[in-house]
């Protein structure tokens, strides 16, 4: 029935959205404008606006290339570690520009300050505020507290050969001291 978009995910501008809303879903505003905008409040940004549209009609047209560029990197990245890992959700119905990986018998706290030169969470954003580990990843059966990594259109093979080497070395050295 809904849907909400965020621009800097698709390669637009920070700081636009958008809601698809199915015809017949009555939302109530949660706040009160002077009736411009169609009885919302604020004055929306053309520039952003077009920003969002034109990254959407880019990544309607690149939804293919993009997908299959993702999906190579995350057979390289996972072939490429050569520790014991354990891939959080699907391995076969998912976004492939995202993983959340764990190590088995390795703290991720202590990998994710091992890997410093990686672009790498132990969470979501969502939960980064709130000191409490996501509770999507908890509630998934089989979970393994680890590492969020993506990847997108301008990632390389290269970066991600380097990725694998950094989490392989990594979790091998924490792996060893834990035991």
């Amino acid at each position: 029935d809904l849907l909400s978009l965020t621009a800097h995910k698709i390669y637009g501008p920070k700081g636009v959205g958008a809601l698809y809303r199915r015809a017949g879903v009555d939302l109530a505003p949660l706040l009160h404008g002077g009736g411009q905008e169609d009885g919302r409040s604020g004055t929306l940004s053309p520039a952003l606006c077009v920003g969002l549209g034109t990254a959407a009609a880019l990544a309607g047209e690149r939804m293919t290339v993009d997908a299959d560029h993702a999906r190579a990197l995350w057979d390289r990245l996972l072939g490429g570690l050569d520790v014991p890992t354990h891939v959080n959700g699907s391995n076969h119905r998912r976004w492939f520009g995202t993983a959340n990986l764990g190590f088995p018998g390795v703290d991720p706290t202590r990998l994710f300050a091992a890997v410093r030169d990686l672009a790498v969470s132990t969470g979501s954003a969502c939960a980064s505020a709130s000191g409490r580990p996501s509770h999507v990843l908890a509630a998934m059966a089989g979970s393994v507290p680890g590492l969020r990594i993506g990847w997108g259109r301008f990632t390389t093979e290269a970066e991600i050969d380097t990725a694998a080497a950094v989490l392989t070395t990594a979790a091998r050295r924490l792996g060893s001291l834990a035991a």
